[in-house]
């Protein structure tokens, strides 16, 4: 899985679920600090398409092809922004 470092955050790729055996899966975004192993809970998904039928790897191939669009990553209390897709 891939990941970038972004304003000061790790952005990761993956897939949610990320657990194998799911029906399907859909293309998603891990965020932690950097230097920090704690991820965020709250998952971002990298597309708006609910496509009940990808396989882990297509979910996760189109969540590392939106992750090189990524420009920004904003916190502020408990809000995270992802920019640039």
């Amino acid at each position: 899985m891939g990941e970038r470092l972004i304003d000061g955050f790790v952005v990761r790729a993956t897939t949610e679920p990320e657990e194998d055996g799911a029906a399907f899966y859909e293309p998603a975004f891990r965020v932690r600090k950097a230097g920090e192993e704690y991820e965020h809970p709250h998952v971002w998904y990298a597309t708006a398409q609910d496509i009940e039928k990808q396989s882990k790897e297509e979910a996760l191939a189109i969540a590392e092809k939106w992750l090189e669009r990524l420009e920004e990553v904003t916190w502020q209390g408990d809000d995270w922004n992802l920019r640039g897709i």
